[in-house]
Parts: C-alpha cells; structure tokens; sequence
C-alpha cells in the first residue's frame, strides 16, 4: 500500500539575496530511510538521484531504525549514495538514530562513506566547490549558509550554537529532524527549512491521523510547503516506514527543489 512507489515532488524556492551563483541550484531531500540493510528500496533511491542530477543532497535523519542491525550493509548503501557527489552530501540525524544501541558509531559510518553530518553546526555551500567549515574563520563570499540541526523531537538541538556567527543579510537554509524546529527558527532570517519525521501521516486517515502525528506540537506541519514570517517549511513524507510496512494516502517522496 504505497510502501514502494516513491514519488518525486518537485517545486522552486525563491531566496531573498540568493547570490548568482546558485540560481538554478538544485536540491534533493529525503528524509526517514529507515533502512534495514541495503534493499531494493535503497537501489531504487540510487536510480532516482542518478536520473534527478541534483547540485547537493540533504538528508532529514532516520538514516536508520533503532532495530538495524547490519550497521556495514547500511554503509555500503551510504557509500554508494555519496560517490558520485563528492562533498556534496549533508545530513542530520533524527530519533531512530538516537536511539539506536550503536550510536556512537553511526556518525562515524555515515562521515566515513562521505555524509556531512552536521551537528548544531554550519557551513558555507559554494556551488561547484568544497564546502567551507567552520564557518567562523571565512566571510560568506557567493555563497549560502547550510544550517545543520540536531534532532529537536528529543531534545538534542541547539539553534543558537548553530548559527552563532553566521551574517544576517546572507541566504539560508537549514536542516533538521523534524518540524518541531520550525517555531524555534522562523523570524531568525532563515530561508527555508527541511525536515521530516512525520511520514506525512504514514497510514493518513483524515482528522485521526492529525491526532496521532509524533509531533509534540504544531501538528498541522503534516506534510508539504509552508510559509510563515518569510521562511519556507518543507516537509517531507520520507520514504521508509516504522511500526508497520505500509503507508496510506502518504506515498514516499523524494522533493527537487530548485533554488531562484
């Protein structure tokens, strides 16, 4: 029941003081994995991204469940994912990967196969070119600020650490777990935020599900583009499952978004 068929939703962003440089940049996101091993859905997300050639991919966390257990086959997965776009990966992690008994390690498989995990941290994306980390030592020159926060639906965000420094007048983007950040960090000159977690309902019965969404608060951040205060909120269905392997009136998603 839409548990495999992963749909591609594509739309343009405009970004107040986007430099040149990065008009027509585009971004995939994916979001909640939840990947067991690498399976014919992990394949499936690899022929996708080769026919979507993004600029840079973002992931919103739940690489994995906390019941993964071949951590190495997963990698092989991450490797495959990252090699063709050297540097140009970057994730968060979300509370699947908290709560995994091998913690620890995760970070370190996902930062080995070429994952930028960013941890209430940011650095300068430059199109075409490495990106700069820290931010603290370089002045942003013709490029965008990528925000990177810790899961907020348990607690481990700090927005104030990850945009210490960063210049008020320049482009940004952040990414986080789930939507729960959004009223931490629109009003703070952010552009637009990405996040996940929610499965956009996953089994989506109409006025039940709302009721059930993980969220502790702002549970009408389902699914899908918002604005408030001048900052876009995307957020995405995800594409793996939890508790049960199925998904209803939420397929799995993978957005292309275009930056102008």
């Amino acid at each position: 029941m839409q548990s495999k068929t992963i749909k591609i939703e594509r739309f343009s962003i405009e970004i107040k003081n986007l430099p040149p440089s990065f008009r027509g940049v585009k971004i995939a996101h994916l979001s909640d994995l939840h990947s067991k091993n690498f399976s014919e859905k992990e394949n499936k997300v690899l022929e996708i991204l080769q026919s979507l050639n993004p600029d840079f991919i973002f992931i919103t966390g739940d690489f994995i469940n906390e019941t993964t257990k071949d951590l190495e086959s997963c990698q092989n997965f991450w490797k495959k994912l990252s090699e063709s776009y050297s540097k140009k990966v970057f994730g968060v992690l979300g509370n699947h990967d908290h709560y995994h008994p091998q913690f620890k390690i995760i970070n370190n498989l996902l930062e080995e196969s070429g994952i930028k995990i960013l941890e209430n941290e940011a650095v300068i994306l430059r199109r075409n070119e490495d990106f700069i980390h820290p931010i603290r030592k370089l002045s942003i020159s013709n490029g965008v600020y990528l925000i990177g926060v810790d899961d907020p639906h348990e607690g481990y965000d700090d927005v104030e650490k990850a945009m210490a420094g960063i210049e008020a007048g320049a482009s940004k983007i952040l990414i986080a777990h789930s939507p729960e950040i959004f009223r931490k960090v629109k009003g703070k000159g952010v552009d637009l935020v990405l996040v996940g977690h929610t499965h956009g309902g996953q089994i989506n019965i109409p006025f039940i599900t709302n009721l059930l969404l993980p969220l502790k608060y702002d549970k009408k951040y389902k699914s899908g583009l918002f604005e408030e205060n001048s900052t876009f909120l995307y957020v995405s269905r995800g594409i793996g499952t939890t508790l049960l392997p199925i998904r209803f009136n939420a397929p799995p998603e993978i957005a292309l978004i275009e930056l102008k």
